[in-house]
C-alpha cells in the first residue's frame, strides 16, 4: 500500500464522508480529520466507526487512533483508545490487525507519556 497524503477537508465534508458509506472514502476522511481536527472530536469519530461492515474503514481506524494517542494525548481519552485498539487487533481482516497492533504501540507510549508529564 502506498501512502498518499488525503487532501484537506472541511468539517462538514468529512461528516458528509463519514456517512457516505464509501471504505475508502472515510478512511480518507478520518486520516484528513487526524490532521485537521481536534482529537476528541478525531476519537469520537473513530469510536463511531470502529466496528464498520468496510475493513477499509477499520483499517483507517486502527491508524488513526494510534498517531491521535501520541499528538493528542493530554485531550483524549486514552483508556477508550486503548479499548478500541485492542477490539481492532482482533479484527477478522489481517490488515487491520496489522495496523492495530503498530496502533497498541502508539496508545501505550501515550498513555506512559501522559503519566510522566
Amino acid at each position: 500500500m502506498r501512502y498518499e497524503q488525503p487532501p484537506q477537508m472541511t468539517r462538514a465534508e468529512l461528516e458528509e464522508a463519514f456517512g457516505s458509506g464509501n471504505g475508502e472514502r472515510i478512511r480518507d476522511a478520518l486520516i484528513s480529520a487526524s490532521y485537521s481536527e481536534k482529537g476528541e472530536w478525531v476519537q469520537g469519530w473513530c469510536l463511531k466507526l470502529s466496528d464498520h461492515p468496510d475493513p477499509m474503514v477499520r483499517y483507517g481506524v486502527a491508524i488513526v487512533l494510534g498517531n491521535n494517542a501520541i499528538v493528542h494525548r493530554g485531550e483524549i481519552d486514552l483508556v477508550k483508545c486503548l479499548e478500541a485498539v485492542q477490539e481492532l487487533g482482533a479484527d477478522t481482516e489481517e490488515c487491520v490487525r496489522a495496523a492495530a497492533r503498530d496502533s497498541l504501540g502508539d496508545v501505550l507510549h501515550a498513555i506512559k507519556l501522559r503519566g510522566t508529564s
